[in-house]
């Protein structure tokens, strides 16, 4: 995977919005504070170190789309309420979420693989596994996902911003798109944010209003104690 032109440890953040009669970018917070900290790569917990959840995460009979993952349980801490250690994709992605968070989703089609999250505080997480090939560079990586975006109709208004989780980098976006409805069209604001490890790239994509001052803290959370293997 192709090193980064700055160092994250100084530079890694997450941005967000203002109503959109004055949008502009704020630093919310560096994530080198992250639990397990930049730049090294923890050991994979061992197998029977992953439980699957029980009453949670549990949207088809057939199978448990979350598993429960103790070592990121974390108390409430400020405005973010109490999280639970959780692996998605067979484990390969494991992160603390909130405990009132609601599944609503789920695919585990291979290269299709994705969850979907709401929180009672009025945003949706999703998060996608691309077909991106690992090796590429980030140029190449990127290029792909803005013409994906592009595509789509969607409008870049940040792009390709530094950040980190507990084990991998990233380049945060923000996103706007227009949907159709009645009676009139709307908007919708996103951070989009590419991460990678030497395995995967995933996709974070976190649905929001004009402004997420009320829940910046909250996502940010979630992005360090992200794990990607």
């Amino acid at each position: 995977m192709a090193e980064p032109s700055h160092n994250l440890c100084s530079v890694a953040r997450l941005t967000y919005i203002l109503p959109v009669s004055k949008i502009r970018l704020i630093v919310a917070a560096a994530l080198c504070g992250s639990v397990l900290g930049c730049g090294g790569s923890p050991t994979a917990p061992q197998r029977d170190e992953v439980f699957y959840l029980h009453e949670q995460g549990v949207i088809d009979r057939r199978y448990s789309w979350e598993r429960y993952f103790p070592p990121l349980d974390r108390e409430a801490d400020g405005r973010v309420p109490r999280r639970v250690g959780v692996a998605i994709f067979e484990g390969d992605v494991r992160f603390s979420r909130p405990v009132d968070w609601y599944l609503r989703s789920a695919n585990y089609t291979p290269e299709e693989r994705q969850v979907s999250y709401q929180s009672p505080r009025q945003f949706v997480v999703n998060i996608y596994e691309r077909t991106d090939p690992p090796e590429e560079t980030w140029e190449q990586v990127l290029s792909r996902y803005e013409e994906d975006v592009e595509a789509k109709g969607s409008e870049i208004i940040s792009s390709r911003v530094p950040t980190t989780t507990a084990n991998a980098q990233g380049r945060t976006y923000l996103i706007k798109s227009t949907l159709e409805s009645k009676p009139e069209p709307y908007a919708t604001h996103a951070h989009e944010i590419i991460v990678r490890s030497d395995k995967r790239v995933m996709l974070i994509q976190i649905i929001h209003g004009e402004s997420v001052d009320a829940s910046i803290d909250e996502m940010m959370a979630m992005m360090r104690t992200m794990l990607v293997y």
